[in-house]
């Protein structure tokens, strides 16, 4: 009789835990984000500053890169605003998604100052 009763619980147990599980939406591109846009959320967007500042402490960009950059980011931030809220137009989706992908390979070290392998910013003899 004990057994059939844990049996019993177990499987109620088991069916709970499924239950919200199957409650969440099914879309790949957008099940977590909003509007398929994961990094072009304003929190993200002003996370980038701190990127961009770090970068150029680092010396992985020079001063005068961060200041440009910055001066890009803060005209893509209300277009961050209006891609959360859903009030972007499609070309404001892109012109950000084009923005944060420029300020990210720069501050990643991928932007147009590579020299080949070993020979990058912050390359020692």
């Amino acid at each position: 009789m004990k057994k059939i009763l844990l049996s019993l619980a177990a499987v109620a147990a088991l069916g709970a835990a499924a239950a919200p599980a199957a409650a969440q939406p099914w879309n790949p591109g957008r099940a977590y984000d909003n509007h398929g846009s994961g990094q072009l959320t304003t929190s993200y967007v002003d996370s980038l500053d701190w990127k961009i500042s770090n970068a150029a402490r680092e010396g992985r960009i020079s001063w005068q890169d961060a200041r440009q950059l910055r001066g890009d980011l803060r005209q893509a931030q209300p277009i961050a605003y209006r891609v959360q809220t859903g009030e972007a137009r499609g070309w404001e989706r892109q012109r950000l998604q084009t923005t944060v992908s420029r300020i990210e390979q720069a501050v990643n070290g991928y932007g147009g100052r590579t020299y080949g392998y070993g020979y990058g910013p912050g390359f020692r003899r």
